[in-house]
């Protein structure tokens, strides 16, 4: 049988792989997404070696005994079979098992195939398990750490070059050394390419977390800066001109208004910037919301007078707003649709018991589980921000059914 091009068997196996496990794999990490695919293409490639050359191992397993026969067909294909029924979707540390499985059975039959015929029975070159060597330091690699796996390949190494031997009844050593180096060294350059490929999704990680690191310190960083503007807009503005007017000796009944005035309106932002009323919290996450952007948006207040009395810190109200405010950015950049108009709602509700902002669109839509873990836009800017504030949020979207971003705050029980 005429093995397929490795053209068409790549495409093959990248578009099986993508099908069935593009929904679950967007949303892992790097390393195990690598892993699965790596995990698949070898139990499918184990498959297609079989397809290519079914010929020769009907032909070889004549001469076999039939427990030879069993064990070989159910360690290297029946795990393999196994290995890529499983590797998209079932938990890792199953599928590792398996690749674990199918790298000792295939040691074992490997090692027992050349005392498991009469010496001089093969008249070909090789045995057919002897060119899945390649193959089985892959499973290990993937199953055990490099030290299991350095001694798995140079044991399998050797073991195939004595049975290919034994099998064929050459037994030289000048033939076993030239076999046992020419297989150890494919099998090493197939470990070596899954190893750097693993290695690098694990780099890969790493700097996803330390992006994510960064951007929340700089997120912070921002939020601190826009509190250091608004006061020293506030000193500017107020303190600094009514000393200025002092200076130039104005008029005493006139300073002193002025002055009182300007105390006023700093303790009044002084007290903002530990804890807002209700009213003042549903005004700054409205005002946030609407500055977001210059398509039209809908404002919808519900506020319950039985909240006179809550008070909101304002590190909860700048979180609510700013979240409000990528919430709307979001929906601008991303929910359009060609040949409609996309209507946008605000609704923020405010009762004794805390605050509640929804968004919402009637646009685009998405699928949340398709988004990337490194999108910072929903899990920085949002979904974080209002969960460092002692809030929560919940984003609810489909494709073609738009969008519905809700925030949360509930007040403390003795508020």
């Amino acid at each position: 049988m005429t093995p397929m091009p490795p053209s068409l068997v790549g495409r093959i196996v990248a578009t099986w792989a993508n099908r069935c496990g593009q929904r679950s794999s967007l949303t892992r990490a790097a390393a195990e997404r690598i892993d699965r695919i790596l995990l698949f293409a070898l139990g499918v490639g184990v498959w297609i070696f079989g397809a290519g050359d079914a010929t020769e191992i009907a032909a070889q397993s004549r001469h076999f005994p039939a427990w030879w026969t069993a064990l070989a067909m159910v360690g290297v294909f029946g795990t393999a079979l196994l290995l890529a029924g499983t590797a998209l979707q079932a938990p890792l540390p199953i599928v590792r098992r398996i690749a674990a499985t199918h790298a000792a059975l295939f040691a074992v039959a490997v090692g027992l195939s050349g005392w498991a015929v009469v010496p001089g029975q093969i008249s070909d070159d090789v045995l057919w398990i002897y060119r899945l060597v390649p193959l089985g330091g892959v499973a290990a690699t993937m199953a055990w750490r490099t030290p299991a796996t350095s001694i798995y390949v140079f044991g399998v190494g050797v073991l195939a070059a004595s049975s290919t031997g034994q099998a064929t009844g050459d037994l030289g050593w000048i033939e076993f050394a030239l076999t046992s180096i020419r297989i150890l060294g494919i099998t090493m350059i197939f470990v070596y390419i899954t190893d750097t490929a693993r290695r690098a999704a694990g780099l890969l990680d790493k700097e996803r977390a330390r992006a994510h690191h960064l951007a929340s310190r700089a997120a912070a960083d921002e939020a601190r800066a826009g509190e250091r503007a608004r006061f020293a807009g506030m000193i500017h503005d107020k303190v600094l001109a009514t000393l200025l007017d002092t200076s130039r000796g104005g008029g005493t009944a006139m300073l002193a208004r002025q002055a009182n005035q300007t105390l006023a309106q700093f303790a009044a932002i002084g007290r903002v910037t530990d804890m807002c009323t209700d009213l003042e919290a549903i005004e700054a996450i409205a005002r946030e919301a609407v500055d977001a952007t210059d398509a039209e948006l809908r404002v919808q207040v519900r506020h319950d007078y039985s909240s006179a009395d809550l008070r909101v810190e304002s590190t909860v109200v700048s979180a609510l707003a700013q979240a409000s405010a990528e919430a709307v950015r979001n929906s601008v950049r991303h929910a359009d649709v060609p040949g409609r108009t996309v209507a946008r709602q605000l609704t923020i509700e405010a009762g004794a018991s805390g605050i509640t902002v929804v968004i919402s669109d009637d646009g685009a839509g998405f699928d949340p589980a398709l988004v990337a873990a490194n999108r910072l836009g929903l899990t920085v800017s949002i979904v974080r921000r209002v969960r460092e504030a002692g809030g929560r949020a919940t984003i609810d979207s489909r494709p073609g059914d738009g969008t519905r971003i809700t925030l949360a705050w509930n007040a403390p029980d003795d508020t």
